[in-house]
């Protein structure tokens, strides 16, 4: 027969178990609400606001669930083209804010689709959507039907696309990218995680809530503060019947796809490190522009020159069809679609953050 010293050898994991399943559940009932709410809630947004752009083409395509969105083609002024750019704006703006942040490129050689997420714009709402910051199916769903567009249209470039996402449009285009090959590129503007952002916004208020600053800095595990914005994204997931894709995860698929990652200094709602922390889950080629000075989205107002002279750059260098001599190489002669299982034989761009 065991003795009692055995039992209580054997009982001890079964009971620290047992209290680690009790402490999780009473956080999940203490904080998950208080997450979820905070989770839910929108912040003041002063969205870039521009006149519609004449001398596109205007198009309307369906989503998969039956939503009609708005869109506008806009071919490049250059002689050739050298690839199709697909422009994903930010939360509560519109297609035509393209024109700003895509400045030079149909000058360049860039065809330039632009079109408005559901619920913006001119493109059809979904009834009782909540319109929330964070990136989710339903922009997810949005651009992936915009990709399908693009690839039905008889000018159809077969090299794929760019995409250029601002904020929110900047999480959607990561989430789309590492799941479809045939977007050769990205860049974002002020993009930002899920997980990181929640989980910074966390330890900023968890004096406010856990009470004890020494408590939760010294005794609480990190993951504890992990669980806590994971039961609380999940809560709002079920009230929404919205699902918010991991961006942390779509960006370690995106390699081998270059990826130029823009940010404000100044940014008050996603940080700088969180950014960096975004930036650091990706493969090369990858780069990271901190603009000095720069508030959320409004890195182009700051340094407008440099922006553009950057977006130039970018899409010169990884664009399907190279510039050569000044001169754009032939649109019969596209260089095939790298997917993620294919090397991109270009030296890493590196993190330029202090540029």
């Amino acid at each position: 027969m065991p003795s009692v010293a055995s039992l209580v050898v054997m009982a001890s994991p079964l009971l620290a178990l047992a209290a680690l399943a009790g402490f999780l559940v009473y956080v999940w009932i203490r904080y998950s609400p208080i997450v979820g709410r905070i989770f839910e809630e929108t912040p003041p947004m002063l969205p870039l606001r521009v006149e519609p752009e004449p001398g596109g083409e205007e198009v309307r395509f369906t989503t998969p669930d039956g939503l009609t969105l708005a869109g506008t083609y806009f071919k490049t002024s250059a002689d050739s083209r050298l690839g199709v750019l697909v422009f994903c704006h930010e939360f509560l703006g519109d297609r035509w804010s393209a024109g700003v942040y895509c400045e030079g490129l149909r000058e360049l050689g860039f065809d330039l689709f632009t079109f408005d997420f559901r619920n913006h714009g001119e493109s059809e709402s979904e009834q009782g959507l909540k319109l929330l910051q964070w990136v989710s199916d339903r922009e997810r769903t949005d651009l992936r039907a915009a990709l399908d567009y693009l690839r039905s249209r008889p000018d159809r470039d077969p090299a794929g696309v760019g995409l250029i996402g601002v904020s929110r449009g900047g999480g959607a285009a990561l989430c789309v990218a590492a799941e479809d090959p045939r977007v050769w590129g990205v860049v974002t503007d002020g993009a930002f995680p899920t997980r990181g952002t929640m989980l910074s916004y966390i330890l900023r208020w968890a004096e406010i809530y856990v009470g004890s600053k020494w408590a939760w800095r010294n005794i609480m595990p990190m993951w504890v503060f992990g669980f806590v914005g994971w039961s609380g994204r999940v809560r709002s997931q079920w009230r929404l019947r919205r699902h918010f894709p991991d961006v942390e995860r779509a960006v370690a698929r995106l390699a081998p796809r270059p990826w130029l990652a823009i940010h404000g200094e100044k940014d008050a709602y996603i940080g700088p490190d969180i950014a960096r922390g975004l930036l650091a889950r990706g493969g090369d080629p990858k780069e990271l522009w901190i603009v000095p000075g720069a508030k959320h989205n409004r890195c182009r107002e700051v340094a407008p020159e440099q922006y553009r002279d950057r977006l130039e750059a970018f899409f010169r260098r990884f664009a399907p069809r190279r510039m050569t001599m000044g001169s754009a190489v032939s649109d019969h002669e596209p260089t095939p679609v790298r997917s993620r299982h294919t090397r991109i034989p270009v030296l890493a761009l590196g993190d330029a953050a202090d540029n």
